[in-house]
């Protein structure tokens, strides 16, 4: 085998000591932008290349030279660099590898175009040239007293901003608006513009060279980026860090001086400017900068930090060895040798990420699903779950497998085995049988009492939750309008029957006498009926019970004829009305036992039977409180008919449920969960009944 020759653009650069504190050096490619580290050996390799020379003979003269290495540590360096492009490739060498690459680019250009849906970059502008010219003009922004200046206004602004924070929070309406919305763009872009300008000037400060400014998709989300790569030349850490830093640091200033600005300026455009720029700011900052877990600025400051360069697939691998000699005991040697704290910080990051990762996209995934049309975000949402979250996991079976012939049966093997047993199990068979049915306790017979009259309180005979009986005095109610009109009708009374008795009955008076006869008929009508009401002020119940929802009433309190002055509640009448979803009906038994859980948990739980199950679909769901406007359970939405009547969102079957205890004591409405027993399913099984009732539903098949 012949050694390649180097290309002749390539630069070396000293680089930091590596973790151990061994030098370490940087193989620049100009052509991409990218370096490479090096150690001690492959920088003495790289200063005495020989290009055209015969391995061996390559080999004999290194060693010569005091360079211990062998035949297979050059080969090994030869692949490293012909896999980066970092060689001469002669020509008519190599056909057999351009052939393959050129036919795995064929068979992968599916798994290329979803790459490139879910990240893709387009630089912008090359700022270096410009970037120098003006750096002497922002200089001063990165000045102690400067940043003392914003550091004493932003704490004033925040002070002024607690002080009136309910109206700052009330300001988040205006995102809601069309013309609120444009702003926040507006304004997004705007910020993080800044946001990578401080990269930018911090890096060219620092001697680094910044090659392109431009803007990534992630999943269609936009964002921009600076490339710094160039900062991998710097010999000093803490230059590194802050570079990786400034555009957070750059964010939280535009932060301060935009709360400060937001408390002292009147009320008007350029405030709510100031609102958009300070909590645009302060969210992008503190949410999402800030995380470690991707590759934002907070993963390049915690890696600086850490002193530890491609920290993620270094704890990846760490993590996963780690995995694999927990599950299987293969007694295999870690990615690299770390002492045991830095070793255990390495791998507890990489779990914290995976949690991290596995919830982010998951969310990304819904929120593709949400908003695309209905077939292009069922699609999306699977390429999202298989990429970002079963291919990780698919990958890693896969390395078990070729790992098989080394796994031997131990106690990790054993509790392996075991656990991966009971999950199965748990998964595929039919073992759950309980049924958790949304219900409401209604009671047949319910009294609302009113007030006949608008009238005043004179006095009260019960209290809530008190027992009564058929006929006992509850409330006494007092009206002097109602008495008012007693005693003007009792006068009117009086006057017609005294004209009758002026009147003579001669023929010429008799039309008159007959119209007062009439007159008088109606007002003792009146009179009795006036009567009649004032004796119901003095309510009695209607029923045996017990006194509910009692409306807080006292003595001399006015009270409408509108209001309902408290419920009677006769017991052991009601029974228990659930909403069963179409995918559970199956599963529903009757003549089951169950139990009724109310949700506010002061009430006895209560034992059922299961009654009835209606054969049609409900169309509006009317108790308020299972409807998740109200806080309920069932997702519904609103029903044009009625302003509490919702219809539900999936189709609900009525169920009915007999009380076995009449004696039991509960509201007249009451809401919790029915548990009942149904017929056995496995979890696995519904799950994949959802999955398909959910594809079919959304895509319109």
């Amino acid at each position: 085998m012949i050694v390649p020759y180097l290309r002749e653009d390539l630069e070396i650069f000293r680089g930091n000591s590596r973790e151990d504190g061994s030098p370490a050096w940087l193989l620049y490619d100009a052509l991409r932008n990218k370096y490479f580290t090096l150690g001690i050996t492959a920088f003495r390799l790289i200063k005495n290349w020989r290009g055209g020379e015969d391995i061996k003979s390559f080999e004999n003269k290194i060693n010569k030279g005091g360079i211990e290495t062998n035949g297979d540590e050059i080969k090994s360096f030869i692949d490293f660099l012909q896999q980066n492009n970092l060689i001469i490739q002669p020509r008519g060498q190599n056909n057999s590898l351009l052939l393959q690459q050129k036919n795995t680019l064929k068979r992968s250009w599916i798994l290329n175009l979803i790459h490139s849906y879910l990240f893709f970059k387009i630089p912008l502008v090359r700022p270096d040239d410009w970037l120098g010219k003006t750096l002497k003009y922002v200089k001063s922004l990165g000045s102690k007293k400067f940043r003392s200046v914003i550091y004493i206004l932003g704490f004033i602004g925040i002070c002024l901003v607690i002080q009136q924070f309910e109206n700052f929070l009330s300001t988040f309406l205006y995102f809601f608006s069309f013309k609120g919305l444009m702003l926040y763009l507006i304004t997004l872009v705007f910020v993080k513009s800044l946001h990578e300008l401080g990269h930018a000037y911090i890096a060219k400060y620092f001697g680094c060279r910044v090659s392109a400014i431009g803007i990534a998709f992630l999943v269609f989300f936009p964002f921009l980026y600076t490339d710094t790569t160039d900062a991998w030349r710097l010999r000093n850490h803490r230059e590194r860090l802050i570079i990786n830093f400034a555009g957070i640091l750059t964010e939280l200033h535009l932060a301060l001086i935009a709360t400060f600005l937001w408390a002292i300026l009147p009320d008007g455009g350029l405030k709510s400017v100031t609102f958009f720029i300070a909590t645009t700011s302060w969210i992008s900052s503190l949410a999402i900068n800030v995380s470690p877990f991707m590759r934002f600025d907070g993963y390049y400051v915690f890696g600086d930090w850490l002193k530890a360069e491609n920290l993620q697939p270094r704890s990846f691998a760490l993590a996963k060895w780690r995995l694999r000699e927990v599950l299987f005991g293969l007694n295999h040697k870690p990615p690299e040798e770390l002492n045991p704290s830095r070793r255990w910080t390495f791998i507890t990051y990489a779990w914290f990420t995976w949690v991290y990762r596995f919830f982010l996209f998951l969310g990304i995934a819904l929120l593709v699903y949400h908003l695309a049309f209905k077939f292009l975000g069922i699609l999306l949402f699977v390429i999202e779950i298989y990429w970002f979250i079963l291919q990780p996991i698919i990958k890693e079976m896969k390395q078990w497998w070729f790992m098989k012939s080394e796994m031997s049966i131990n106690k990790k093997t054993i509790r392996l085995m075991a656990i991966l047993s009971i999950i199965l199990m748990g998964l595929f068979l039919p073992w759950k049988s309980s049924l958790k049915i949304p219900a409401v306790y209604v009671s047949e017979q319910y009294s609302k009492i009113y007030s006949p009259y608008p009238a005043k309180i004179e006095e009260i005979f019960v209290e809530k939750d008190d027992v009564v009986k058929k006929g006992q005095y509850l409330i006494e109610l007092k009206s002097p309008q109602l008495e008012q009109k007693i005693n003007s009708t009792r006068r009117k009374i009086q006057l017609i029957k005294t004209k009758i008795n002026r009147i003579s009955r001669s023929a010429g008076n008799l039309d008159q006498y007959m119209t007062l006869q009439q007159r008088l008929i109606e007002l003792k009508t009146e009179l009795t009926g006036l009567n009649k009401l004032q004796s119901k002020l003095k309510i009695k119940s209607p029923t045996d019970g017990k006194i509910k929802n009692f409306s807080y009433l006292s003595k001399n309190q006015w009270v409408s004829n509108l209001d309902e002055l408290m419920g009677i509640v006769k017991y052991g009448t009601g029974n228990v009305v659930g909403f069963l979803k179409e995918e559970e009906i199956y599963r529903f038994k009757l003549d089951s036992n169950a139990v009724f859980i109310p949700f506010d948990g002061q009430h006895n739980n209560i034992k059922l039977v299961s009654k009835s199950l209606d054969q049609s679909a409900v169309s509006v769901l009317p108790y308020p409180s299972l409807i998740s406007k109200y806080g309920g359970p069932i997702a519904s939405r609103p029903f044009i008919s009625g302003d509490f009547e919702s219809r539900p969102v999936t189709a609900h079957y009525k169920v009915s449920f007999d009380l076995i205890n009449k004696d039991q004591t509960v509201d007249w409405q009451l809401p919790g969960y029915v548990h009942v027993k149904g017929n056995r399913y496995s979890p696995f099984i519904k799950f994949m009944k959802n999955i398909l009732s959910l594809l079919v539903r959304e895509s319109g098949f």
